[in-house]
Parts: structure tokens; C-alpha cells; sequence
């Protein structure tokens, strides 16, 4: 479940290539060599090949955007002959070296798509400008920087070819709850043609009480998360407040003395986004409860196994698998941890291919593809997404 993202560059792993004992040791020697400073360098590593930083609409932070191009580059964010351009979006704590992102380049890039995967601010190696940098919701990055791409698309800079959206864990939040704020104007005005997400939180509310119970995932997952997070929340009071611990912009002793997530969101993150309390945050950004505006097709892998979210929810009945209104695919494997989906069988058909990357992104990759194939054969006016 967990060492699933740092095994996902080992190839006995994404894909078990021995039999029996053989493909047993493979594993164990895998497991023996984890790395956990996975993402932990945020500068751009050599697997991207461009880094812009973007100023924020006010002009007072800024975040940046690492671009890995599926041909010869032509212009920012295009090569010659891409079929389109994907815009992923990391998770919690991670960026645009995590493992897991340039997984998931790969597999865009293979089919064809130039591939932009957004930094949100502060995870780019150098810190960001203000007290805040990003949440579960926060979706306004993303939203300037489709602005920026629309805008280059009417002055002629850049080619009128489809976007896609794609994220993994808190990024997969962000790119459902954007689509389902836009809802059918990330088709008509911002050339969004579709999205494929893994991890979706679907329901914060509920899954903190998974994160924060008793058990494994408070002493491994959560304990280890609040270190790293009562970091960040020392390091932005010395920064933004002055050092002072008695600093009106959040509740720095409370986030000292947390013992759970959601304890921390409610000192720090409801306090500096402006919301009532983590509940009303959880309430007003978890991607759930904007499933019904998304307007383009949509693909949603989660884990049945996954840890950190409720095993007893999965808003199946939004999807048209539900008879739901939105046109939204969605998959729950019985089996793959959160993120993790490691140790697939190939199957024969596979061993002729040259995997680049681990299951689960391939298969967010081919969802993709399949809508961009669905789309050429439609006229340009129509909207028809019954081929989900």
C-alpha cells in the first residue's frame, strides 16, 4: 500500500516479471532498496525538460509549471505533433519529481501528449512569496494557468489542440472539484476535452476519521504527515508572521499540539484560507460535492484497499456505471493501496511491449487517448460523450 510509491520505478514491480519464489525475491530485494526521499529534491529534475515560473494573478506569490514535451518543442507547452496537452496535477506534500508524476508523464507522453505538471506553490524547491500556499480545493493555479493557455490559443501562439486534466491523490481533488466548478465551460472556453485522476479523496469529512483512528495509519501515515506539516507551518511563521507564536494568522500553538490531521487543518488551514473550521472546510472543497457539474468525460481509478479513505464510500451512482447524470467513468480495483497498484501479471500479450510506466497511469493514459480518438471523430459543435 505504501511502499507501492516508491517501488513504482522498480520493474519487478510495476510489472512481476518471475514466476513463484523468483518473482517473490524480486519483490523482497525491491522492498529492501526503498527510497523514501521520493519528490523530496523539488528543483527540476532532468526528466523535464522546461520549467516556467508563473507570477499569481495579484502579483504577490507565484507557482511553476515543468513541461515534458512528446516531440520536437514548437512553442511553451507544444511540440510539432502532439495530439494535445494533459496538465497534471500532484498531491499532498509532493511535486513534479515524485515518482508517481513522471509515471504518469511517461504514460501521457507515450501516447502522444505533451505534458505539463504543475508545481503548486511552495514545491517547487523555492519558497513561495505568502503565508498560504495550496489546499484540497484550491483550485485558482490551476484555473490561471488554463487562462494562460486559453489566451495564447486566441492570439494564435498556440495551436488550438485539446487539453486534459490528470492528478493523483489531493490533485485528483483539485482537478474533479475544478471541472465540476467550470462545468460546461472547461469545454467551450478553456479546450478541455476531458480528465483521468487516481486517488480521488471524494469525501474529506469522511476520510479523516480513517486517517486520524486509532491504528496503523495514525502511528505510520498521519504521525509521519504532521512532522512534515508542523515544518512547513514553523517555517511559513518565521517567514510571514515574524517568528510570533501568538500570530493572529493561525494557531501556531494549536498546530504545535496536534495530534491528528485534522486537528492540524483545523488550527492552520481553516485559519489561514478563511473557513469556519476543518468540517466546513472539508465540506466546502471535498471533490464529491461537485461530481454533478463536470461536463467532460472524466475517468476515476481508486483502490478498494485504500487506507486512507472511507471503504465504505464510493459515489458509484454519480457516474453513468450509476445512471448518473455526469459523464463520469468510474473504477474501484479490489486491490492497490493508495497510489500504490503495484504487482500486476503481464499477460502475454504485454511481453512485446516496451513498458515505460506502471499500470495505473497507463491506464489513465489510455482513457485518454480513447476520448481523443472518440472526439476526432466528431464534428467540431458537438458535445457527445456517450462512448463512456
Amino acid at each position: 500500500t505504501i511502499s507501492g510509491v516508491f517501488l513504482r520505478k522498480n520493474p519487478d514491480c510495476a510489472y512481476i516479471s518471475g514466476s513463484g519464489m523468483s518473482g517473490l525475491t524480486n519483490v523482497m530485494k525491491a522492498l529492501s532498496q526503498i527510497n523514501t526521499a521520493d519528490g523530496a529534491d523539488e528543483t527540476m529534475s532532468i526528466f523535464w525538460d522546461e520549467r516556467c515560473r508563473i507570477t499569481t494573478h495579484c502579483n504577490n506569490d507565484f507557482f511553476t509549471a515543468d513541461i515534458k514535451y512528446a516531440g520536437s518543442k514548437k512553442t511553451l507547452y507544444q511540440s510539432d505533433d502532439s495530439k494535445g496537452l494533459v496538465v497534471l496535477i500532484h498531491g499532498l506534500e509532493s511535486n513534479s519529481n515524485s515518482s508517481l508524476s513522471t509515471d504518469m508523464a511517461n504514460a501521457y507522453v507515450n501516447e502522444g501528449y505533451d505534458t505539463v505538471c504543475l508545481n503548486f506553490r511552495g514545491c517547487c524547491g523555492v519558497p513561495n512569496d505568502t503565508l498560504g500556499g495550496y489546499h484540497l480545493g484550491f483550485t485558482d493555479d490551476l484555473i490561471q494557468f488554463l487562462t494562460i493557455l486559453q489566451k495564447s490559443r486566441e492570439g494564435g501562439a498556440f495551436e488550438n489542440r485539446p487539453i486534459y486534466l490528470s492528478g493523483f491523490s489531493l490533485g485528483a481533488n483539485v482537478v474533479v472539484k475544478c471541472l465540476g466548478e467550470l462545468g460546461s465551460k472547461a469545454y467551450t472556453e478553456y479546450n478541455i476535452h476531458g480528465g483521468s485522476v487516481t486517488g480521488a479523496p471524494f469525501d474529506a469529512e469522511r476520510n479523516v476519521k480513517c486517517l486520524d483512528a486509532p491504528g496503523f495509519n495514525r502511528f505510520i501515515y498521519s504521525g509521519n504527515f504532521l512532522k512534515t506539516l508542523k515544518k512547513r507551518a514553523q517555517f511559513q511563521l518565521d517567514r510571514h508572521c515574524n517568528g510570533d507564536p501568538l500570530t493572529s494568522a493561525f494557531d501556531f500553538p494549536r498546530v504545535m499540539e496536534a495530534t491528528s490531521i485534522g486537528e492540524f487543518d483545523d488550527a492552520f488551514i481553516a485559519r489561514v484560507y478563511g473557513f469556519e473550521s476543518n468540517i466546513d472546510y472539508y465540506r466546502k472543497n471535498s471533490c464529491y460535492y461537485f461530481l454533478k457539474g463536470v461536463a467532460v468525460p472524466l475517468f476515476i481509478i481508486n483502490a478498494g484497499d485504500d487506507p486512507f479513505f472511507d471503504p465504505d464510500f464510493f459515489p458509484i451512482e454519480e457516474g453513468v456505471d450509476g445512471n448518473g447524470n455526469s459523464p463520469i467513468k468510474m473504477e474501484r480495483t479490489q486491490y492497490g493501496g493508495h497510489l500504490g497498484f503495484m504487482f500486476h501479471q503481464l499477460s502475454d500479450s504485454d511481453y512485446s511491449k516496451q513498458r515505460k510506466a506502471s499500470w495505473m497511469p497507463i491506464e489513465l493514459a489510455r482513457f485518454i487517448n480513447h476520448v481523443h480518438e472518440c472526439n476526432s471523430k466528431q464534428a467540431n459543435d458537438e458535445i457527445g460523450w456517450n462512448y463512456l
